[in-house]
C-alpha cells in the first residue's frame, strides 16, 4: 500500500503527501527567489516539480523506469519525452526543459527590477498538472 513503506523511496508517501511536499517546495522556492537567491530557488522549484511527479508515479507506477527516482530525472524525463507522447503534453515538457535548462548560478550582471519568475512558474506547471492527474485517478 502506498504511503506504508518507510523505507522506501518513493512509497514512503502517499499521493496526497508528495503533493504536499510539492507545494512547501514551491513556497521555499518562491521566498527564495523574492530575495533572488537564485540557485536556492531554482533548486526548490526543482524538487517541486519532482515530488509532484512522484505523486503520479505513487497512482501509476513507472515499470520500465523512464522517469528514474530523482527530481531532476523526473524532470529530464518529462523534459526528453517524445512531442507525440499523449501522456506528456506540450505546456508540461516545456515547464520541464525550462527547469532542466535553466543554469542555477545567477548571470554575469543581475538586472534590476522583479526577478525571474519562469523557474518558479514552470515548477507550478507541473505541479498542477500532476494535482489534477492524481485527482482524476480512480480511487483505491
Amino acid at each position: 500500500m502506498p504511503g506504508s513503506d518507510p523505507g522506501h523511496w518513493l512509497n514512503r508517501l502517499d499521493a496526497a503527501e508528495w503533493l504536499a511536499a510539492a507545494a512547501t517546495e514551491l513556497a521555499h522556492a518562491e521566498e527564495k527567489f523574492s530575495r533572488r537567491a537564485l540557485r536556492p530557488g531554482v533548486t526548490h522549484a526543482r524538487r517541486a516539480a519532482g515530488m509532484a511527479w512522484n505523486a503520479v508515479l505513487v497512482i501509476a507506477p513507472d515499470e520500465g523506469d523512464r522517469y528514474g527516482r530523482s527530481y531532476m530525472e523526473h524532470v529530464a524525463a518529462i523534459a526528453g519525452a517524445p512531442d507525440d507522447d499523449p501522456a506528456i503534453p506540450a505546456d508540461l515538457r516545456a515547464a520541464a526543459r525550462l527547469l532542466r535548462d535553466t543554469p542555477p548560478t545567477p548571470p554575469a550582471l543581475i538586472t534590476i527590477g522583479k526577478p525571474d519568475l519562469s523557474s518558479l512558474e514552470a515548477a507550478r506547471t507541473i505541479v498542477a498538472f500532476a494535482r489534477a492527474r492524481v485527482a482524476a485517478a480512480p480511487a483505491t
